[in-house]
């Protein structure tokens, strides 16, 4: 019998109303177990998270790498600054062998940092970072060639250390001060292929600091001014080159112009009284003939410039513009030619007329050299009183009778004091007096060597010596290093130069000073707009100038030929304190307001002048402003749009500043 128990009937599901079709009930399928996430992941997933993960921790790393390299060079770099200006320091105090030790030291500290820093050189090749690597390169070669010139340098002078008065042993110590400076002149020839070199690093310095570039950084990095210090950089180095070359022509040129290889060189000395002040710095009142051989200085003759005058016979017409104030002369003297400020265009004038007055040597002149009262006085507070025989002695102290160097009224004496008799070569006391000098220098100790030549470079920068050479490569030697008085324009910058000359005021600039004051505006349309003041004070009573007196007659008023020269092309506003209208004029590249004034004693005046200068950059100010030979150093006051600035002005300045 069949068991329909076991037969198995398939079910059939419910047709569905909406697609019509049937499925058959499947058995369910067990659940898959949940995994976590990671286990979720795909292997490109995994690899990116772990390269991530890699590159931040490598990040890191660099990063506190890079912190703690950064970390040792700021303090190598701060140990490396105090060294070279340790440096610094020692040189400016002229002791060679601590300079020559902190170079050594810095050498050192140099390659030290130079290790430190090639630690970060990856950075080289990230992008962005690396100009700022490489720049960092370049200030480090910069660097290693300012060491390497530095060190030449002071190898180049440590020979001539005990005559220059550095401390340390120089290779001519033996002999007389004359015997050690013609060893000088006779071994400056091996100090040029040194140069040579020193130009080389200077020149490696600027190209290596060319390659940054100041825009690449701010102007202001957390109280760090970094896009000035790139700019300061460039110009250091630039000056740097220029300086060195510049005055490669002075070291060539000196021995010749000292008369090295016993080639005698015959001078002429002009003195200048700079308490009568004239255009080149002073009245020419005497002058005196030289013989310069291996340094050592022979004075031949000497004399009155007014003797000089009489033996000049050519009566040449007084210039219109001089004589318009000289009133008292109508012809053209010798003592009267220096009438251009520019030192070697009166010395053109004042030559050529030398040469026409018979029995002076001109044929065999080969140069003209001005001094002034202030470096015989320096000389003096150096050396201390000198004897002249039959003239007395001669000092840098101070004298009640005038409140001046002693040697100032002494000379002023024996040279203007009317007498009642006629007094023999009054002005024939300038030679006896270089003898004197020059012996005292000679013998001077070396310990009063440093304070000789700093007085003598401080009076070539100060204008109180002034140099004229008839040979052209000597002449062109003499203007690089600023010794020969040039009055020139300044190119793409502002000019300023304030010419006085006393015509007729006895000696009143010895007790005369002035002070300037300056504002300058915004550029606007191609020009500032400028007022210079200036202001002049005499500070002593008058004297007895009667000549029937007999007394010394050293102030009495000022009659003062008053000359400013600008930028050409400047025009003139507006003009007070003269006596007239000042002149304008062109004048070598300048433009010249000419005028007059007086000046009593006890008393002030100014002068203010408004005038227009055309000039092109909107953003800085430039200015150079020229001093005038013979003349001390006075105060400026600058205003330029708001901004002031009071500057000491002893030798010529340039001065910039920022609109």
């Amino acid at each position: 019998m069949f068991d329909f128990s076991k037969v198995t009937i398939p079910f059939r599901k419910k047709p569905n109303t909406e697609d019509d079709h049937t499925s058959v009930v499947t058995q369910e399928q067990p659940e898959k177990p949940c995994l976590p996430w990671y286990r979720r992941l795909k292997r490109w997933q995994i690899g990116l998270i772990l390269a991530s993960v890699s590159l931040l921790a490598s990040l890191a790393t660099l990063g506190v790498f890079t912190y703690f390299v950064v970390m040792d060079l700021r303090v190598q770099a701060q140990t490396a600054r105090a060294t070279a200006t340790e440096a610094y320091t020692t040189f400016k105090s002229q002791d060679l062998p601590k300079t020559e030790e902190s170079l050594l030291s810095l050498d050192d500290q140099l390659k030290t940092i130079d290790t430190t820093y090639h630690k970060l050189s990856i950075y080289r090749y990230v992008p962005f970072v690396r100009r700022y690597y490489l720049d960092g390169e370049h200030v480090l070669n910069a660097a290693a060639a300012g060491l390497s010139a530095g060190k030449k340098s002071l190898a180049a002078i440590t020979p001539y250390a005990d005559v220059l008065g550095f401390t340390g042993e120089g290779s001519f110590e033996g002999g007389t001060t004359e015997d050690r400076v013609k060893v000088i002149l006779e071994t400056l020839d091996k100090v040029s292929p040194i140069l040579d070199e020193i130009t080389a690093d200077l020149q490696t310095v600027e190209s290596e600091l060319a390659e940054i570039n100041p825009e690449d950084y701010p102007e202001n990095l957390r109280g760090i001014p970094a896009r000035s210090y790139v700019l300061h950089a460039h110009e250091l180095s630039q000056g740097a080159v220029s300086a060195v070359t510049e005055y490669r022509p002075v070291l060539t040129e000196l021995p010749k112009i000292a008369g090295g290889n016993g080639e005698t060189k015959k001078y002429l000395i002009l003195f200048q009284n700079d308490n009568e002040l004239r255009p080149t710095g002073g009245f020419l009142t005497a002058y005196a003939i030289i013989n310069v051989t291996d340094g050592k200085v022979e004075a031949v003759r000497s004399d009155d410039i007014y003797e000089l005058d009489q033996k000049f016979r050519k009566r040449e017409p007084i210039p219109e513009k001089l004589g318009k104030y000289l009133t008292t002369e109508r012809r053209w003297n010798l003592r009267d030619m220096n009438i251009s400020p520019d030192f070697k265009e009166s010395m053109d004038t004042f030559f050529t007329h030398y040469a026409d007055v018979p029995g002076e040597p001109a044929d065999e002149i080969d140069g003209i050299i001005a001094v002034d009262t202030e470096f015989l006085k320096k000389l003096l507070t150096v050396l201390g009183p000198v004897q002249v025989p039959g003239y007395g002695t001669f000092s840098a102290e101070t004298d009640a009778r005038c409140d001046c160097p002693q040697i100032i009224y002494v000379l002023s004496e024996i040279i203007t004091r009317p007498t009642p008799y006629l007094r023999e070569d009054r002005k024939g006391i300038l030679g006896p007096l270089m003898r004197a000098i020059l012996s005292k220098a000679y013998a001077a100790p070396k310990q009063q060597w440093p304070e000789l030549f700093r007085s003598g470079f401080e009076s070539i920068g100060n204008r109180h010596i002034q140099f004229y050479f008839l040979d052209e490569n000597a002449q062109l030697a003499a203007e690089a290093a600023n010794a020969a008085g040039r009055l020139v324009p300044a190119e793409g910058s502002d000019f300023l130069a304030v010419v006085n000359a006393n015509l007729g005021g006895a000696k009143s600039n010895l007790f005369t000073s002035y002070d300037i004051t300056q504002t300058v505006s915004a550029p606007e349309n191609g020009y500032v707009t400028r007022t210079v003041e200036i202001t002049y004070k005499n500070s002593r009573k008058a004297d007895n100038c009667n000549l029937e007196a007999g007394l010394l007659c050293l102030n009495a008023t000022l009659r003062d030929w008053t000359r400013v020269y600008v930028p050409a092309g400047s025009e003139l506003v507006d003009a007070q304190g003269f006596t007239q209208s000042p002149e304008t004029y062109e004048e070598n590249g300048f433009t010249v307001f000419d005028g007059f004034f007086v000046l009593e004693p006890m008393a002030q005046a100014k002068l203010k002048l408004t005038y227009r200068v055309p000039y092109q950059d909107p953003n800085s100010y430039k200015l150079k402003i020229w001093k005038q030979g013979g003349v001390d150093a006075f105060e400026t006051m600058i205003d330029v749009t708001g901004g002031q600035e009071k500057l000491t002005i002893a030798g010529d300045t340039l001065y910039e500043t920022p609109f």
